[in-house]
């Protein structure tokens, strides 16, 4: 235990790191300091140090993870290198907050679980509807029985690629023309599959159908899924990331129980029981999770609290998806566990079947 700031190296200077990190690392610049920064390009970590007071940067990340003086990292690189700079830092004696998904596949994801389960280093993944505080209610109030057992569900993601407020993302070379099974549908989807399964539980089965509209990225850009969960309630997963429409959801899940319904909006919930009253909880401060995010990942390290994004359940959202691509690709259900055995007993191979 100390009280000294947690010395953090960044692996990375992308969109994700600059708009959704550097926000809540800024309100923790007495308890977190940037002590040093890497990018692909050393002129981006020269500028990004610079601009961001960081002590040091480097031309080479196994310089950053050799530094004694740095204690943790942020590893957020392009999907098909997030397993292999995870492991390296684990293995250099790292703690890690990584970027979603695990890994590119789930045989990857299985490195990366061994690699931790081989560490006394903390390994979290950066899943921020994990800490979502609405999502957080609407499992609570599902846990306590308010709507009674949940009978069917409907989850939704839609928004248009195209918007301005995109490009930033949309505008990275890794993004147009992915190298990871699934593109765009396993890099935003996996957020909705997370916030699917903290409210609901373990997903059982699959079946699913790919859309491959978007002029701006190639492979899928949309994914339907039918969907069973471990408690035997069926459900439909939309995601379409070129839909025209004034009315975007990032994530939005209606739950239907025996007693009522729950409705989940962004930052809002809602809710009916037996008696037929609707009740409703909002956010005071919804920043979608990336301040508790962070406040856990420090805790952690620390010893104060464990980690809740752990690398145990970024496998589980990830073979959802991939499970999802197997699939679309065979065009039959697919039970979730069944593909994973699958996949191990060849090798970890089949997944990379699936058509990106």
């Amino acid at each position: 235990m100390t009280n000294t700031p947690l010395k953090l190296g960044l692996l990375g200077t992308g969109a994700a790191v600059q708009k959704l990190h550097l926000p809540p690392l800024t309100e923790l610049h007495g308890e977190i300091k940037l002590a040093g920064v890497w990018s692909q390009s050393f002129e981006n970590a020269r500028a990004f140090a610079a601009e961001h007071s960081v002590d040091r940067c480097y031309a080479d990340y196994r310089e950053l993870l050799a530094d004694p003086g740095i204690e943790a990292v942020l590893v957020a690189v392009p999907i098909e290198r997030n397993a292999a700079f995870l492991i390296e830092a684990v293995e250099a004696g790292k703690h890690v907050l990584a970027e979603k998904p695990i890994a590119a596949s789930v045989a990857e994801a299985r490195h990366v679980l061994d690699a931790s389960e081989r560490s006394d280093r903390l390994v979290a993944i950066a899943e921020n509807f994990r800490y979502r505080d609405d999502i957080a209610q609407a499992r609570r109030i599902i846990e306590s029985g308010a709507i009674g057992s949940v009978q069917c569900f409907q989850g939704t993601s839609v928004f248009d690629l195209l918007k301005e407020v995109r490009r930033v993302y949309m505008e990275k070379a890794w993004r147009r023309e992915p190298r990871h099974p699934g593109g765009l549908v396993v890099d935003a989807g996996v957020h909705t599959v997370a916030g699917l399964r903290e409210i609901l539980g373990e997903i059982e089965e699959v079946y699913a159908q790919l859309m491959s509209d978007s002029p701006v990225t190639s492979g899928p850009d949309g994914l339907v899924m039918q969907l069973k969960l471990a408690s035997g309630a069926p459900g439909h997963y939309l995601t379409c990331y070129t839909a025209q429409t004034d009315r975007e959801a990032g994530f939005e899940l209606i739950a239907y129980g025996s007693l009522g319904t729950l409705w989940l909006t962004e930052g809002k919930v809602e809710w009916t029981g037996q008696d037929g009253v609707r009740s409703s909880w909002s956010a005071e401060s919804h920043d979608r999770g990336y301040r508790v995010q962070w406040r856990n990942f420090l805790a952690a390290v620390r010893g104060h609290e464990s980690v809740y994004s752990t690398p145990e359940k970024g496998f589980g959202d990830l073979l959802v998806l991939e499970a999802a691509l197997h699939s679309a690709r065979t065009r039959q259900r697919v039970v979730v566990d069944e593909y994973m055995r699958t996949v191990f007993v060849n090798g970890g191979t089949a997944e990379n079947q699936c058509e990106s």
